[in-house]
């Protein structure tokens, strides 16, 4: 069955969650034994189905939506401040993207403090920025924590959790969506990371 079709408007809110699943352990499975150009190779033979016109508030709101129980447990809060407008990518993707970046600020924020989700938008793209207030990361870090299993901190991996594939996820997906993702951080006052997407034709 080709994809296209599991997205037809008779969709049920099982078969959506079903198929999100399946992207998204799809995109982990890739990276985790193909590394990250056998997931672009994977995306890109199923991009142009998956690419939809994406409302920006509707994508920051459900990301946040299922990350809001873990912030309270962790007594951070978590602001959105959106632009009226619409991306065209892959709904379910940049949901997985924007929660793996939500995910690492939460995990790396101290209790009491925000994070917020911004957009911005720029000329032909919107610009989206996920900023906490964390320990930052240092300059030389800055570009090899998109590599596959990669840690700030060696430690990380006991103390905080997780497998180091989260930010090499993004990349993938971001740079598939033919845009890009970066990071800037201060440390002692905290990290935003950023990444762009085209603005869907109907708004420009």
């Amino acid at each position: 069955m080709r994809l296209s079709n599991l997205f037809g408007k008779k969709q049920t809110h099982n078969q959506k969650l079903k198929i999100s699943l399946r992207l998204i352990l799809t995109v982990s499975f890739v990276i985790l034994t193909g590394g990250t150009t056998g997931l672009v190779s994977h995306i890109s033979l199923q991009n142009s189905q998956h690419s939809v016109n994406s409302n920006v508030a509707d994508l920051m709101h459900r990301a946040v939506e299922g990350l809001q129980s873990i912030a309270l447990a962790a007594e951070i809060k978590i602001f959105i401040n959106h632009t009226n407008a619409c991306v065209w990518a892959s709904f379910d993707l940049i949901i997985q993207t924007l929660t793996n970046l939500l995910s690492n600020a939460i995990k790396f924020s101290p209790r009491n403090s925000e994070i917020t989700l911004s957009t911005q938008t720029q000329a032909e793209w919107v610009l989206f920025a996920v900023k906490d207030q964390g320990r930052g990361i240092p300059a030389d870090k800055l570009e090899t924590i998109f590599e596959r299993f990669q840690q700030v901190d060696i430690s990380d991996a006991h103390a905080k959790g997780g497998t180091g594939l989260g930010l090499a996820i993004c990349q993938s997906i971001i740079q598939q969506h033919n845009d890009s993702i970066w990071a800037e951080s201060t440390l002692g006052e905290g990290s935003t990371f950023y990444f762009t997407l085209p603005i869907s034709v109907k708004e420009l």
